[in-house]
């Protein structure tokens, strides 16, 4: 099947897929949804909606909103492909969540399954937090003082308000605080957050 038929299809056909093939092995929906998480940065709610509606497997991953940076540690063989030395970046996206499905599967434990980040998974999952990994520049704001990290998504959108409460690490230096919306204008006069 070429890429392009895999991007195309709907995601709403590959998830329950996913879930059977899990599950026919004795493991959980629970389990299915900690690993896409994982590795994508979707709530339990955001693939629930994603599952029901008419989205395409290529766009679940390019809208991912935040790729795992631990993700490159995922090895090994799918569908007689080595999943390091896929070469198209999106057909690589959809082959990790593959194999992390594969490992699941065949009993892995989950600590080993998400590349030693299952406790922070859990704990996110069951108190409903949220994490997010990315990479950003600390800014100074000459005409206020002080200094921002653009968070790269919209903070009412992700969370209904605009002030978070935050755990943050800063290059390991842990850092408690909340996320709000500086009043800081992108070039087209949107907000900065």
């Amino acid at each position: 099947m070429s890429n392009e038929k895999v991007y195309g299809m709907s995601f709403s056909k590959i998830y329950p897929l996913l879930v059977t093939k899990a599950e026919k092995k004795g493991r959980t929906l629970d389990e299915v949804t900690q690993v896409i998480t994982w590795l994508t940065g979707y709530t339990t709610e955001e693939i629930e909606k994603a599952a029901a509606s008419s989205l395409t497997y290529g766009d679940f991953f390019r809208n991912a909103p935040q790729l795992n940076p631990n993700r490159k540690q995922i090895t090994g063989v799918v569908c007689g492909v080595r999943v390091e030395t896929i070469e198209e970046p999106l057909m690589q996206e959809i082959r990790y969540l593959d194999k992390l499905i594969d490992e699941l599967a065949k009993g892995k434990a989950m600590e080993k399954i998400l590349r030693g980040q299952a406790k922070i998974c859990e704990d996110n999952i069951k108190n409903n937090e949220k994490t997010y990994l990315f990479d950003a520049v600390i800014e100074a704001v000459p005409e206020k003082g002080g200094a921002y990290v653009r968070f790269p998504h919209d903070i009412r959108k992700e969370f209904g308000k605009g002030r978070v409460k935050a755990e943050i690490t800063f290059d390991d230096e842990p850092y408690s605080g909340s996320i709000v919306n500086m009043g800081i204008k992108n070039a087209d006069e949107s907000s900065k957050t």
